[in-house]
């Protein structure tokens, strides 16, 4: 009648780890390619940076548009795979609520970068400099809820990979392999951002993207072939 709940052995090879693992190399490589397109605002001039805000809004969209969907895949993978590892154990259910989480403010950063910011430059007036001045405002404050969700989506989406690397460390050589390297993928992006090293710019968020694509792709490949 109920669902047998996972033990603490990894399930056997299937056909849905397969399509697991293949969604999770697709969402991966997609990931890279919107961040290469992601919009820039250059103009330190308030009314200008509002100009080029308006004139991106529609790429902004697609681009923040695209990596929600693909923030989506990568928890519908990510559940996979902790269901497979025994989301039972410690480490395995740490990780994937860490995760969760932090998928879900990184969709608030997308949000806010995507949609809100672009919604204010198009929709606010900019006539006087009050309303400048006003825009402004409300730019910076968005910016800094996008730059605060950002930040946590990335610390906790790390600690998420650490706890799951440190689980992988009882696997086979493979996966033993990418457990390590799966630390520094957790701790780097932490331990920067704790250190004030890292700012999640767009050439910073991009670095995070890349670091975590490798890993994201490894885990891909294991799923597709049975090991974890």
């Amino acid at each position: 009648m109920f669902s047998k709940v996972p033990d603490e052995t990894p399930i056997v090879n299937n056909a849905t780890a397969r399509n697991a693992g293949i969604l999770l190399v697709a969402a991966t490589i997609l990931a890279v390619a919107a961040m290469a397109h992601h919009p820039s605002v250059t103009s330190p001039n308030i009314a200008q940076a509002i100009e080029q805000i308006a004139r991106l809004s529609d790429l902004s969209a697609w681009v923040h548009g695209v990596m929600i969907g693909v923030l989506l895949a990568l928890l519908y993978v990510f559940t996979e795979f902790a269901w497979r590892r025994g989301i039972t154990l410690p480490l395995v259910r740490a990780g994937f609520i860490a995760y969760i989480v932090g998928v879900l403010a990184m969709i608030g950063a997308a949000m806010m970068s995507g949609f809100v910011i672009t919604q204010i430059a198009s929709l606010i007036p900019h006539a006087t400099d009050a309303d400048l001045r006003i825009s402004g405002q409300l730019l910076i404050l968005c910016s800094v809820l996008n730059q605060t969700f950002a930040s946590l989506g990335v610390l906790l989406m790390s600690v998420g990979i650490v706890f799951w690397s440190l689980d992988l460390l009882r696997g086979p050589r493979l996966a033993r392999l990418l457990a390590m390297f799966g630390l520094l993928v957790g701790l780097f992006p932490a331990a920067t951002l704790a250190l004030g090293a890292l700012h999640l710019n767009v050439p910073g968020m991009t670095q995070v993207v890349l670091l975590q694509s490798v890993w994201n792709i490894g885990v891909g490949l294991l799923l597709i072939r049975g090991i974890v």
